[in-house]
């Protein structure tokens, strides 16, 4: 069954990706109303301190800064330096050899870790699942969400953007509606490697409204274009031609976080003076092929360094990263 599973999964994820994205929210739409009577029994009034003033901005301008810092950010500095990484941003890029930090960083210009060493981080789960930041992110979405993708990897100061996508321009494609957090773990300013992002660029009606304030440029990017030949170097490059101007680069110290839209146009700048290590969890509608249980299957609780309780909505949030019920052999 799992097999057929997959199979259809991936199915859907063809179809989907067979449509311009910026289709992808009616789509969504439809998806989060059938959800909104079967999960009731999994949603939670708004916690005290939440996040909701965030919405309008997220909605609107593709990203906000969350008001909270991590207070562990050298315990985590910490592990992750004891932590074999691979070459490459993702675990799609993994070449199968697992090197030491210092040799990654000898060698290759971004280093990420696998998912099950972000999962047994301490601490991190619980930062992920922060009651008023997943309130935020369901209010979002328009459901409960699904922790599905967790990464931690290091862009070290080079003289020129990677072969990859992750530092030039390009959409995310992981789900109908989706959201990333991200994670400093190194203080990040200009010269550090922000994530840059192109605010108001996830939909065609803040695509347009871009593009109507670019005065001198011609010819001018096709919008609806812009949401199917979203990737490579020379789309890249022309986002940087039309939006230099309009585009934000989110800076801030170890600890700090963003939660960002990434179906709007991103990339993470190359560090030209410090090295940058960055977190991301990624919150969605459901399992999709991005999922990190493809990687590797959900771990034990009891390898998992969290405070979760293990209720109904702890589980159904990150049942693709964690089984709360499986038994020590």
């Amino acid at each position: 069954m799992t097999v057929y599973t997959d199979l259809t999964g991936r199915a859907l994820t063809v179809i989907r990706r067979s449509l311009p994205k910026h289709q992808w929210d009616q789509f969504a739409e439809k998806i989060v109303r059938d959800r909104h009577d079967i999960e009731g029994h999994l949603r939670e009034e708004p916690p005290l301190g939440h996040f909701n003033d965030l919405l309008a901005d997220l909605r609107g301008r593709s990203h906000v800064q969350i008001p909270i810092t991590l207070t562990n950010v050298e315990e985590l500095r910490r592990y992750f330096d004891d932590q074999p990484v691979h070459k490459g941003a993702n675990a799609l890029s993994f070449d199968g050899r697992a090197k030491s930090l210092a040799a990654a960083r000898r060698d290759f210009p971004l280093a990420a870790y696998s998912a099950e060493s972000v999962i047994r981080a301490p601490g991190l789960i619980d930062v992920m699942n922060d009651p008023r930041l997943l309130h935020l992110i369901e209010s979002y979405l328009g459901c409960v969400p699904t922790l599905y993708s967790v990464n931690a990897w290091w862009s070290f100061v080079a003289p020129k953007p990677e072969m990859t996508n992750v530092q030039f321009f390009h959409r995310d494609t992981d789900d109908w509606r989706f959201l990333t957090l991200f994670i400093y773990l190194t203080d990040v300013a200009a010269d550090g490697g922000p994530h840059e992002v192109v605010p108001e660029s996830h939909s065609l009606d803040g695509m347009n409204k871009l593009i109507k304030g670019i005065r001198f440029w011609r010819p001018k990017m096709d919008t609806e274009r812009s949401f199917v030949d979203d990737m490579g170097e020379e789309f890249s490059r022309t986002c940087e031609l039309h939006f230099k101007n309009a585009a934000a680069q989110l800076v801030g110290p170890a600890g700090s976080m963003h939660v960002v839209n990434t179906l709007a146009l991103h990339r993470g700048i190359v560090p030209t003076r410090t090295d940058r290590l960055v977190v991301w969890a990624r919150y969605g509608l459901g399992p999709n092929t991005n999922s990190a249980d493809l990687e590797r299957g959900p771990l034990g609780i009891r390898f998992v360094p969290t405070k979760l309780q293990g209720t109904p909505r702890d589980r159904y949030v990150n049942r693709l990263l964690m089984e709360f019920d499986r038994k020590v052999p």
